[in-house]
């Protein structure tokens, strides 16, 4: 019976991974008897590559691929025929390791005798030297995910016990082990880059109207990962830094500033300007800015102050020189390499809204008052900003012409709008109505400095995906053109530059009108009246709709108190009615009234379902929106 469940294991084991790829790492067994170097123990990776070089003596005995667990944690009888009886012989594991996470992920190694692990060609961890297994020596390194990276430990016998152990852990994790899931034996194809996109809509618009390619969640969030073009293309060169004997690379610090050294002669044909990247070591990988070369040295700015260089941490210190006044020397190979990244992604937004209806409800009387308080609020020379306007946005989508200037002609653009004599935008799609902003630009922008902030009106955003996570989450704030009290814009955090929030509609700021319709002769009349309660009401709007089929739109009578500007604008299915007082002079009072009438274009017998209201809307004397309750 243990026969057999020791069978099914290793069954089970065996179909887990395909042996060219996941799980599985390539091995060679090297006979070190007849090389110069078999009775040297290695103290750095030069040694390693001294006893394992042909040249030297040294054999190929076996090679092949293995799992990852035989690879990396094998005492004694996990190989079997090693030569010499077990003396005199070094095995070499080769393959790719690719994160499952971004980080700082910590190796352990322990062997008998030298051993040694490296991630593209740089020393993670190392035990150097004749010994038995003496525990574990750890080391880190800063590691992307969904990235490859080339993997090789080593190990060297001259006699006796033998063996070597490779554990690791995550980011996340707590305690160590070896984790196959992030070896590969073949280099891995490489993975698409994820990422999710999350719009912030306003609670008064909703998402799921809205697309890219299918539609957003009820949330505003969207997976956008087979909308990106994940394959790379070469941005520049990348300098590969790694440990040698002589001294190609230094840095300065001097000012807060760090520079890097590179001499010219290791170049060869690539051009130094366009090297824009550089791995050093283990203490520095990322961007770097060229700045000059003089024939001997090329220089680059480096946007870090290598702390592993200054605190003295690097696991190569032994290469690192403190030449004094702020310089340190690398002893070091140089080589370079094209700096692969992604391009430039962009998403465009599209939605089956119809447009010309939502805007009905996104631009109306309570933004036109708003602005125009706001601006009648900008002190004697105009160059203040008012009490109206909360947030920086609230400008920029009052800014109807876009010039980066709110000012009166603004305002009658949005009055003119609101009359029906001319509409904020010739078409209305959402590459001239909406505003996509990233979150933390659309939190910083303030009532003093809206108008520094490029944020051009369209539906496509473009972003950069080169961030070094193996998912991104794009998170963007949605304004509109018009909606100057934010009613259907997303409403910015409150920070040290904005500390209020907008005025939002309750049950308390409510007033009340009716609206009756009744068939008279050949006309259908639509008689609305308005009772503001205790509100100081200086706008009112109502939406009304009608069957066009069976009526067509004749007159519209206005009862008002004092002088307003009283509007009615028939558009085809619909009629823009209401009234707006921007001098304030004085108030819509209970004798208000709109009578709209419709001629009937066949006999009708009754009117039900040809009239119905699709929007309203009020504000009152200190810019408070309304909400208007029909009785």
């Amino acid at each position: 019976m243990k026969k057999l469940l020791t069978f099914l294991f290793l069954l089970m084991y065996s179909v887990t991974y395909s042996q060219s790829g996941v799980g599985y790492l390539n091995y060679t067994i090297y006979n070190t008897n007849g090389s110069s170097y078999r009775n040297s123990y290695p103290n750095s990776d030069a040694d390693f590559v001294n006893l394992f070089n042909t040249s030297n003596g040294a054999t190929i005995y076996k090679s092949g691929t293995t799992t990852a667990y035989n690879a990396l944690y094998y005492y004694q009888t996990f190989f079997t025929g090693v030569p010499n009886g077990a003396g005199y012989f070094g095995i070499q594991t080769t393959g790719w390791f690719v994160p499952k996470e971004t980080g700082t992920y910590t190796f352990g190694i322990d062997g008998d005798d030298a051993v040694d692990f490296l991630l593209d060609g740089v020393v993670v961890t190392s035990f150097y030297g004749p010994h038995g297994f003496g525990g574990y020596r750890y080391g880190t390194v800063n590691l992307v995910a969904g990235r490859a990276y080339a993997l090789k430990a080593r190990f060297q016998q001259v006699g006796g016990g033998w063996g070597l152990y490779v554990i690791w852990k995550r980011p996340s994790q707590s305690t160590y082990s070896l984790q196959s899931d992030e070896c590969y034996s073949t280099s891995p194809s490489t993975p698409t880059k994820k990422a999710v996109a999350n719009f912030n809509f306003n609670t008064n618009i909703t998402p799921t109207t809205f697309s890219i390619s299918s539609p957003l969640s009820t949330a505003g969030l969207i997976d956008i990962t087979t909308n990106l073009d994940s394959t790379k293309i070469s941005n520049g060169y990348i300098g590969k830094i790694t440990s040698g004997q002589v001294e190609w690379s230094y840095v300065n610090f001097f000012n807060g500033v760090t520079t890097l050294y590179v001499d010219m002669r290791q170049f060869g044909n690539t051009t130094p300007s366009s090297v824009n990247s550089v791995s050093i070591l283990d203490v520095y990988s990322g961007p770097v800015t060229f700045r000059t070369s003089d024939g001997t040295w090329a220089q680059y700015t480096v946007p870090s102050t290598l702390p592993k260089v200054l605190d003295g941490t690097s696991l190569y210190n032994s290469n690192i020189r403190n030449a004094g006044y702020n310089n340190y020397a690398f002893s070091c190979n140089v080589s370079f390499g094209s700096n692969m990244v992604y391009k430039t992604q962009s998403i465009t937004l599209t939605t089956t809204s119809n447009l010309t209806t939502l805007y009905n409800s996104i631009v109306t009387v309570s933004d036109v008052y708003m602005a125009f308080q706001e601006y009648s609020n900008q002190g004697l020379f105009g160059n203040q900003n008012g009490s109206s306007f909360t947030y920086g946005i609230q400008y920029q989508n009052a800014d109807i012409n876009d010039d980066g200037i709110f000012n009166e002609a603004d305002c009658f653009n949005l009055l003119q709008n609101l009359t029906g004599t001319k509409t904020l935008v010739d078409t209305f799609n959402l590459n001239k109505t909406v505003r996509l902003i990233p979150q933390t630009r659309y939190d910083s922008i303030g009532k003093s400095n809206w108008n520094t902030f490029i944020n051009p009106l369209g539906s496509t955003y473009s972003f950069d995906i080169n961030t070094g996570k193996s998912t991104d989450t794009i998170n963007l704030s949605v304004a509109w053109k018009g909606d100057v009290n934010l009613s259907h814009s997303t409403t910015p955090k409150s920070n040290n530059i904005t500390t209020m929030s907008v005025r939002t509609m309750s049950v308390s700021n409510e007033i009340q009108s009716t609206i009756m319709s009744e068939l008279v002769g050949d006309s259908v009349v639509v008689i609305i009246t308005l009772n503001p309660l205790s509100h100081q009401v200086v706008g009112t709007q109502f939406i009304i709709n009608y069957d066009n089929s069976l009526l067509k739109f004749s007159t519209i009578k206005f009862t008002t108190n004092g002088n307003p500007s009283n509007f009615g604008t028939d558009k085809g299915t619909y009629v823009n009615v209401g009234s707006l007082i921007t001098d304030g002079t004085t108030t819509l009072d209970n004798t208000t009234s709109y009578k709209i009438s419709f001629k009937t274009l066949t006999k009708l017998n009754n009117i039900f379902g040809l009239i119905s209201v699709s929007g309203t809307d009020a504000v009152s004397q200190n810019g408070t929106q309304l909400k208007i309750r029909l009785i």
